[in-house]
């Protein structure tokens, strides 16, 4: 399936470059993929009430336990009218801002998908998606969006060489993280002399292994070829990771993860012992 592409005028996208890490206001670029393979629900079914439910769960107010911006939720017990769920937030976004992308989300779902079995929704800080079938755990690299700038580079050898590279290294970041976020984001300057940068954000879901991650951020990055090749400004989404680069910044820093727990007594009596045995040895 091809994947679908909007251009934006580019006053406007640019303009809200600038306003989004202040506020959260609904996304007007929220792009949707209704799936008419798995065929609709009725309004008054056993399958509308799970995902109400699903839905519901995933409200601002329900969200106590913020997981990192990553949400797994099953709902129902007949194969027929079971609901699983994925949301993935940003890696830069905070509980707060996760919960109000979701919701946005939710609702933007709810009129664009309204009986659609399995939907995705791409806000532009988080992506919800829902289906009578197993997708944890599953990477999946289809069906996919875009969104470009519309502002071609002036200087295009520079700009897809930078590009190129800073994507190769933020997509071996991202995939080689740990199991509560798989997300990678930096600069790198065009040319010397040049005084200017490209910024770029890659993500996968995090339970996805690092093969998978990599692959599904592979075929995001191959996308910018028949989507936005030359842009200053992309996004590449897919149901299990995203990408995005632009020449000013729009990400904060990522939310910090816990640090590692500290060894056990026991693993410092071990390591102890094995010390001694070293030196005896």
């Amino acid at each position: 399936m091809a994947m679908g592409c909007s251009k934006l005028l580019l006053f406007t996208y640019l303009g809200l470059q600038f306003l989004v890490p202040f506020t959260l206001a609904a996304d007007p670029f929220f792009q949707s993929n209704c799936r008419s393979e798995p065929g609709n629900f009725t309004a008054n079914s056993t399958y509308k009430a799970n995902l109400d439910t699903i839905f519901s769960q995933l409200n601002r107010t329900s969200l106590t336990d913020f997981n990192f911006g990553f949400y797994n939720l099953s709902v129902g017990e007949s194969t027929d009218d079971q609901i699983n769920a994925v949301a993935l937030c940003r890696g830069d976004r905070t509980q707060e801002q996760c919960n109000t992308c979701l919701n946005e989300a939710i609702t933007d779902l709810k009129q664009r998908c309204p009986l659609n079995k399995e939907a995705i929704g791409w806000h532009e800080f988080c992506t919800l998606r829902y289906a009578n079938r197993v997708i944890y755990g599953e990477m999946q690299s289809t069906p996919g969006s875009c969104l470009i700038s519309g502002q071609k580079a002036s200087n295009p050898d520079q700009f897809n060489l930078a590009l190129d590279n800073l994507l190769n290294n933020l997509s071996g970041q991202a995939a080689a993280a740990g199991s509560l976020r798989k997300y990678a984001a930096n600069n790198s300057e065009l040319a010397a002399g040049l005084f200017q940068n490209v910024y770029a954000m890659m993500q996968c879901t995090p339970e996805l292994s690092e093969e998978d991650c990599r692959a599904c951020l592979t075929a995001a990055k191959g996308g910018i070829s028949s989507c936005c090749f030359e842009e200053t400004g992309c996004r590449v989404l897919r149901p299990s990771c995203f990408l995005r680069f632009e020449t000013n910044l729009f990400y904060q820093n990522a939310v910090a993860l816990p640090s590692p727990a500290p060894p056990t007594s026991t693993d410092e009596s071990k390591q102890n012992r094995t010390g001694e045995t070293e030196k005896t040895t």
